[in-house]
């Protein structure tokens, strides 16, 4: 079942979600939770990112400055909200 939501992740630029889902026999809603959890992966991989950023600058920048650092050193463009989110989450 997994390998039609990978699927569909790949098309879904050529195609519709909706025509896709509908071709491979999958609901939308499942679509888009299996989008869900896989985006949970990169949220983990970025924690790590930011965590390292932050001890590297001995726990004295805010997330604007995590954030053109992600950009600097990862060529990572992520928005100052999720990046808050993520330090938030951090502790």
């Amino acid at each position: 079942m997994e390998n039609k939501h990978i699927v569909v992740d790949e098309l879904r630029d050529k195609r519709s979600v909706q025509e896709l889902c509908a071709y491979l026999e999958i609901s939308r809603s499942g679509y888009y939770a299996y989008v869900k959890r896989k985006g949970n992966d990169r949220d983990e991989h970025l924690k790590h990112k930011i965590r390292s950023i932050y001890e590297e600058r001995d726990k004295t920048v805010g997330y604007r400055r995590v954030q053109d650092e992600l950009y600097r050193q990862y060529n990572l463009k992520v928005n100052h909200k999720k990046v808050l989110r993520l330090m938030q989450e951090l502790g």
